[in-house]
């Protein structure tokens, strides 16, 4: 009963998650592809998305597809993550608050051969979520203004396959095959008339990882890991509706032509310390968003740095019910500019996770997010946001698995 209910959720988890993708509220989300998925949430939340150079025996991994060859054998894990976040946005004296919530990663990983490791993944890419006001002088007139409506949704998320491979004892290497695929819908409405643009996009993709670990002591170990991703170009159809409620039978649609959006290159390296108790880790990573092309003559698009650092330490009996407690720091900044405004982005991080017998693991974490260097009248975001993340350990005759 307990393995039919797993395999059900996470075969229908896909497409509940893409008919609901509500991760963001926000207006920077309306350009390019969305507000990209950093790689927040999972079993170590609380160190804030790094990733590149970890590895745990129950931990399914998101950032670093060769990590999963540390999988005990002889068991399935299934990782199920929940964020949600309340966010504050002030530009020019006015605010706004959203909170938001939804599904943030769903996988399943096995040993299925000597050596051979693999799970089965979705999660989100990036996500469209905004409404703003635009008041605007109409032509001809003085002292005559008219407003337009400004809404977005959707979002990218990625569905696919994790292969890793342990070569030899200390050097792993791990892809992931992934079908990217989601619908953004984009209205203004300016008093009757509503012009709506829908546009589902979509791509297969692979990327790639590397791990390397060696022991410099009896309980000390170092793991050097790297990733990879090429750019791919989004397959696009777009589609325009113009309608208006003065007259309901003049609805007109039509196919329209798009600029070109990619999924950028990426290369990151991490390293990580570890003793039985602490892990101290770091990552670095670089996307090149240069082929991306922007519909507005006010945005552009350049390539993105992030900087991650965390650390952890065990609390109690490291053998029985351990407590984990984490936490992180990181800068970033955005790969949409507007009007030439440039911030960067940081953020804090803490959690704890909750180790239980056969590898279960309970975690939480928070993150607060903020900007530096902003200038006046620009834009500025804060957000805290909450993850929830179960690791599930399901024991398999050993028969099964040689």
């Amino acid at each position: 009963m307990k393995k039919s209910l797993i395999l059900i959720l996470f075969f229908c988890a896909p497409y509940i998650y893409i008919s609901a993708q509500d991760t963001t509220n926000s207006p920077i989300s309306m350009f390019g592809i969305g507000e990209p998925n950093e790689g927040d949430g999972g079993q170590f939340a609380g160190m804030g998305g790094v990733g590149i150079a970890l590895r745990a025996n129950n931990f399914l991994n998101n950032t670093n597809p060769a990590a999963i060859t540390e999988l005990v054998p002889n068991y399935f894990f299934i990782d199920l993550g929940l964020t949600g976040a309340y966010q504050r946005y002030a530009q020019s004296g006015d605010n706004q608050n959203s909170t938001i919530g939804n599904l943030n990663n769903l996988s399943i990983g096995f040993k299925i051969a000597k050596n051979m490791y693999a799970a089965a993944f979705v999660a989100p890419l990036s996500s469209v979520g905004y409404a703003a006001t635009k008041i605007q002088d109409i032509e001809g007139t003085t002292n005559s203004t008219t407003s337009s409506l400004f809404e977005g949704n959707g979002g990218i998320s990625k569905k696919g396959v994790r292969l890793a491979y342990l070569l030899g004892k200390h050097l792993s290497l791990g892809t992931n095959l992934s079908y990217v695929s989601g619908t953004i819908t984009e209205t203004e409405t300016q008093g009757t008339g509503t012009s709506k643009v829908t546009s589902f996009k979509d791509a297969l993709y692979a990327d790639f990882g590397m791990q390397y670990d060696w022991k410099l002591a009896k309980d000390k170990m170092a793991v050097i890991g790297a990733v990879y991703g090429h750019f791919n170009d989004l397959r696009q159809d777009n589609t325009l509706y113009v309608s208006s409620t003065s007259n309901t039978s003049s609805t007109i649609s039509e196919d329209l032509y798009r600029y070109r959006q990619c999924l950028p290159d990426f290369y990151g390296i991490g390293f990580s310390y570890n003793t039985m108790r602490m892990t101290l880790t770091a990552d670095y990573k670089y996307y090149d968003w240069s082929r991306m092309q922007a519909s507005k003559s006010y945005v552009k698009f350049r390539n993105q740095q992030m900087l991650k650092l965390g650390g952890s330490y065990l609390l109690g009996n490291i053998y029985r019910h351990p407590v984990r407690v984490m936490g992180g720091a990181g800068l970033s900044n955005s790969y949409v500019v507007v009007e030439g405004e440039k911030a960067t982005n940081y953020y804090l991080s803490a959690g704890a996770n909750f180790m239980f017998r056969n590898n279960n693991t309970l975690s939480f974490g928070f993150k607060y997010s903020g900007q530096m260097n902003a200038t006046n009248g620009m834009a500025q975001e804060y957000k805290i946001g909450v993850f929830f993340n179960l690791t599930f350990a399901e024991g398999v005759y050993r028969a099964k698995l040689k």
